[in-house]
């Protein structure tokens, strides 16, 4: 095939050339039905197999619920005779027809007690027939879920299955060997705990019972306690109190912030650079020291 690429109608030329390419074009063409890899459908199962219960056709529609004709207590009392002669009975004067009326109310009477006989054992058989079918079915599953139960593993199951280890599936609860010492151990500690608890609340008694006898009970000592700390010299006289002559503003200045482990080692050693513990003598650390001792001997607060 010849081409000619003039330069007039280069669009021309160029619709050529594709075709021509394309109709040397090696890449097969995209089937129709073909499934892509991502497609549920790429690799074909076997359908699994599904319930074979026989279900009764949909009627469409709203339709009433179906009373039971054959009750359990009754059984197959309607299709006895009794049953048949008190619901259709016969009349008791029975009477030659005189005319083709009367005859042919004869016979349809005769015909109602006839198909009101025959539907109630067909109705009863048909029942019959469908409790037997669901007996077998019933019984059939049974069997079947007895026998997979029972049946030793597969040998495939049994080679792809995880590693479980004996110490995992033993569920046994054994007693612990220590339990003996264990228990000594725990009531050891309740009956610590409980002493301690006893001490404190028997230290708590003492320091109460200690401090009754500074504790406020009627409003002419209360005026005065209020009347002492709220006056505006009344750190001044407690700084002089316990020896400070210098400012005193608040409770801080007279004696000191909360102590540390350094600072009282400190104090100890005597290396401590506070101007309470400059101000302190040996004879002051040597009380506070004897109180200390004095109440974890009387287990109470020593004033």
């Amino acid at each position: 095939m010849s081409l000619y690429l003039g330069a007039a109608c280069p669009r021309a030329a160029a619709r050529q050339l594709s075709a021509v390419s394309r109709s040397f074009s090696t890449s097969p063409a995209i089937l129709s039905n073909a499934v892509p890899p991502e497609s549920p459908s790429y690799i074909r199962l076997p359908t699994p197999p599904q319930s074979d219960e026989k279900k009764l056709p949909r009627v469409r529609g709203h339709l009433p619920v179906p009373r039971e004709i054959f009750s359990r207590e009754e059984g197959d009392r309607k299709i006895r005779p009794d049953y048949l002669h008190k619901t259709a009975p016969y009349p008791t004067n029975p009477r030659r027809p005189k005319n083709d009326a009367q005859r042919w109310k004869k016979e349809m009477a005769s015909n109602r007690r006839d198909n009101l006989e025959v539907g109630l054992k067909e109705l009863w058989d048909r029942r019959a027939r469908r409790d037997t079918a669901r007996d077998a079915r019933v019984s059939r599953k049974f069997e079947e879920h007895n026998a997979a139960a029972a049946a030793p593993e597969r040998e495939d199951d049994r080679l792809t299955r995880s590693t479980v280890l004996d110490s995992i599936m033993d569920t046994k609860v054994y007693p612990d060997a220590n339990r003996f010492s264990n228990n000594a151990r725990s009531k050891s500690k309740v009956l610590a705990l409980e002493q301690t608890k006893r001490e404190a609340r028997r230290d708590a008694l003492m320091e109460l019972y200690i401090n009754a006898s500074n504790f406020i009970v009627t409003e002419n000592e209360l005026k005065a306690e209020i009347d002492t700390i709220f006056s505006e010299d009344f750190f001044k006289k407690q700084g002089q109190a316990v020896g400070r002559y210098g400012p005193a503003e608040n409770t801080w200045d007279i004696w000191g912030k909360p102590p540390t482990i350094s600072n009282m080692l400190e104090t100890s050693a005597g290396t401590s650079t506070k101007v309470m513990d400059f101000y302190e003598s040996e004879y002051d650390r040597s009380v506070k020291r004897q109180k200390r001792i004095a109440e974890e001997f009387t287990g109470g607060k020593m004033e």
